[in-house]
């Protein structure tokens, strides 16, 4: 698969080559990861996460650049970060195929591009866009096309300005996440499930091209929200009691309890509908749709006990938790620094980390 090198801000081929720290951003929090290539794989060095207070980054957009740049800076200090490959919200993003006839590589850029406000409601001036090429014929290509505004990435880098932090690659969530966890060469059809504390992204990826992303206002914040209203405790207390009584709430009141199925059967019903829609319509060009073989979880609040569970009643493909490292090492004799459940929250993260120059 021939891919573009994504939104290269800094010319220079040498700046594009320096190994880079993955750093996943959200409204909430940031978390970061350093990969180090060795012989028989990688291994984590540096990595970490931050919380992100309310109001700096809402819906993936950056409100507060100067609060922003604070956390940066502190990060800097702290761990002495210099070059990050950084997520991009899903839900600012637009995602089209396209098919082009056969033409050098080098033209493929500019064709898109003229195309560009046929598929997407922005101006080609006004955004940025990367590509894969899913689909080499003799007389074609297929490409997965993925458009973010321009303003979007200038809110990061106003952000990163001044805070001896440099980005040398912005990527959608979507397509860091489905690197993590998808196993590389693999070419079956899976979906993603993101289960974190605002939202829960939906990710389609078959023949190790992401085809189809969605998000959902539904997080695990509004079990911990319903635990703190009810037991009238701290949001921090209520989110230790959450992890460890899980999603069939043990010992927690009615109430409660009720509240966690409602929005695990929304989840379901998400997940269940974007299924459905996939499998009983045909692609851009009239194709079938391979049958999605596995449903991957992962996310912050994915590893609480009982989720699996209820998420896969009703389901027609199993359910499973991520292996976010399957792409990072065998695992045989590399033992990890960041545990299992933690590393579900690190997807992102790990899939920029993952991002080698092409």
């Amino acid at each position: 698969m021939k891919r573009s090198k994504f939104y290269q801000f800094f010319p220079p081929p040498q700046f594009l080559q320096m190994q880079a720290v993955g750093l996943g951003v959200s409204d909430m929090s940031l978390r970061f990861v350093e990969l180090i290539e060795k012989r028989n794989g990688f291994v984590v060095g540096r990595f970490g996460e931050r919380a992100i207070p309310r109001g700096v980054i809402e819906s993936g957009e950056v409100k507060k650049p100067a609060d922003l740049r604070a956390i940066f800076s502190d990060i800097k200090k702290s761990h002495n970060l210099e070059f990050v490959s950084v997520s991009l919200p899903e839900e600012k993003a637009y995602l089209f195929e396209l098919r082009l006839p056969k033409m050098k590589y080098s033209d493929v850029r500019g064709a898109i591009e003229l195309s560009l406000e046929e598929h997407v409601p922005i101006k080609a001036e006004e955004a940025l866009f990367d590509y894969d090429i899913a689909k080499e014929t003799d007389s074609s290509f297929e490409i997965s096309v993925s458009v973010v505004p321009r303003a979007l990435v200038d809110g990061y880098l106003e952000a990163f300005s001044g805070s001896g932090i440099t980005p040398i690659a912005f990527e959608i969530e979507a397509h860091s996440v489905a690197r993590s966890i998808v196993p590389e060469g693999d070419k079956n059809t899976f979906m993603i499930v993101d289960f974190g504390r605002t939202r829960t992204g939906i990710t389609i990826v078959s023949e190790g091209v992401v085809r189809f992303t969605s998000s959902v206002l539904v997080g695990g914040g509004l079990l911990t929200d319903a635990i703190a209203k009810n037991l009238k405790v701290s949001y921090d207390e209520a989110e230790k009691i959450k992890q460890e009584k899980g999603i069939s709430g043990n010992g927690i009141n009615e109430d409660i309890t009720l509240a966690f199925m409602s929005t695990i059967s929304i989840m379901r019903d998400e997940v269940n509908k974007h299924q459905s829609y996939w499998q009983m319509h045909t692609d851009d060009y009239g194709k079938k749709r391979p049958e999605i073989q596995k449903i991957y979880l992962c996310g912050g609040d994915s590893s609480l006990p009982g989720l699996v569970g209820h998420l896969s009643s009703g389901l027609s493909s199993p359910v499973e938790l991520s292996n976010v490292m399957i792409n990072v090492n065998t695992l045989d004799e590399y033992i990890p620094e960041i545990s299992f459940n933690d590393s579900l929250r690190f997807a992102t993260a790990l899939g920029l980390a993952l991002r080698r120059p092409r």
